[in-house]
């Protein structure tokens, strides 16, 4: 039996004071603290590898990876050293680093998606520069979103759809249309009328439920045939299901492709990339022409973070990271699912996703997602030293030993919510509130 995490003195202190100085607690409202037990570290202070230690010592195994841009592990030596090299010879210049055209190269070549690429330094920021691009190509003005997608920028055109919608222009809305993911007819309706206004479709290439009947290379089909852009966000999935992304290995092109997260181990580093024709809308050759302003950011391609990104890429291949990922998540899924069969949790407990990328859906006795039955889960593998949010994401780092780690955790775990299950409630159980789901009306 794995022994218990039951020192939180400067967790709490901590907890206590974070919000006076910063809203939310947090930079990133996933990483807040009503996104987890009562039990969880308030702060990581470092991590190595797989683990991370909080502010009383305590130390974890990470599930998540930083929200999964941690690709490789805490403190990878080639990643962090190519960084330093880097910061040693000047992060930002007054014209462009010769490091630019070099990770411009190496990333195009690898993910060979698009002929053109402009770096940034979080997603939001070239998600919505392929919004813009997609605008000025076609014309229109409307963005269609998959509605089961949870994120794709924090600015008004999409959060304008959520129910956090305070701050925002009411007729920001009337600028972005929903389709599902995996409806077909939902995007067919979409596009019927000759005289829409949708200038592009965007989603992601897969997230946990795969594509099912064709349906990405049916919705590029329509896109090409309604003169729409089709734009697939590889936030999460790039460098994951291929270092090429999820479009590539689910066989579909899109016009546009965003990037993030995982290609930089956990550096700063995002991509926009596409089509010449259209990323050169945001360019300065084409004189006489009017100028689309697209993409202009003081630490965009700042040295630190295109040099994490190459290290990263090269230390992705060297290793055939991609690969051994999947291999050590397929094991981790068989075993997960044994362990949910012997205990009996079949119709409350599911493991979904591709073995690179795996979430647990937590039900409570009456087989309906509950988010007292999925905090009581994460409260357990916490209190094991598992840092556990829901997601299984295999690492370089995350070798047998992790896995065995994870996996008795995770045993041990399901025996507490197998008595919850009986009891019909968490009550005496689950310490503190349940989690609360990020996007939401009231506080």
């Amino acid at each position: 039996m794995l022994k218990k995490i039951d020192r939180f003195d400067k967790s709490r202190e901590f907890a206590a004071q974070i919000h006076d100085l910063i809203p939310g607690g947090a930079h990133t409202y996933s990483k807040g603290d009503d996104q987890f037990p009562h039990n969880a570290p308030a702060a990581i202070t470092r991590g190595e590898g797989a683990y991370v230690w909080d502010l009383d010592g305590n130390r974890y195994l990470d599930c998540s990876m930083g929200l999964t841009s941690v690709c490789i592990g805490h403190g990878y030596e080639p990643v962090a050293r190519a960084v330093c090299e880097a910061a040693y010879s000047g992060t930002n210049f007054q014209r462009p680093a010769a490091i630019e055209m070099e990770a411009a190269r190496l990333f195009l070549d690898t993910v060979e998606s698009g002929e053109m690429v402009k770096f940034a330094k979080n997603g939001s920021t070239v998600t919505t520069a392929a919004i813009k691009l997609a605008r000025a190509y076609t014309g229109r003005s409307r963005v269609a979103i998959a509605r089961e997608h949870p994120f794709f920028s924090y600015d008004d055109w999409f959060i304008a759809t959520t129910p956090c919608d305070r701050g925002i222009p009411a007729d920001a809305r009337s600028m972005t249309a929903t389709f599902s993911y995996n409806d077909l007819a939902s995007v067919e309706a979409l596009l019927a009328d000759r005289n829409h206004d949708i200038a592009c479709v965007l989603m992601e290439p897969v997230k946990f439920d795969p594509p099912r009947d064709n349906f990405l290379q049916k919705v590029a089909a329509l896109c090409r045939d309604a003169g729409v852009l089709l734009i697939l966000d590889e936030m999460i999935s790039g460098f994951k299901w291929s270092l090429k992304g999820a479009h590539n290995y689910l066989g579909v092109k899109p016009d546009l492709s965003t990037w993030g997260k995982g290609i930089a181990n956990g550096f700063s580093a995002c991509a926009l990339t596409g089509r010449a024709e259209i990323m050169e809308l945001g360019g300065i050759r084409r004189e006489g022409e009017d100028k689309l302003f697209l993409i202009s950011t003081t630490h965009g391609a700042e040295t630190t973070g295109l040099a994490a990104m190459i290290a990263t890429i090269k230390a992705f291949k060297e290793h055939g990271m991609v690969e051994s990922n999947w291999a050590r998540g397929e094991i981790l899924k068989q075993q997960l699912d044994q362990v949910i069969r012997s205990r009996g949790l079949e119709q409350s407990l599911q493991v979904i996703g591709y073995p690179c990328l795996l979430a647990l859906v937590c039900r409570n006795a009456q087989e309906t997602p509950d988010d007292a039955f999925r905090t009581l889960m994460m409260q357990e593998m916490i209190a094991r030293g598992v840092l556990f949010q829901g997601l299984f994401y295999p690492t370089w780092s995350h070798q047998q030993p992790e896995i065995d780690l994870l996996v008795e955790a995770f045993d041990e775990s399901c025996a507490v919510y197998r008595q919850a299950l009986d009891r019909g409630d968490t009550a005496g159980l689950l310490v503190g509130r349940p989690a609360k789901p990020v996007f939401r009306k009231k506080i």
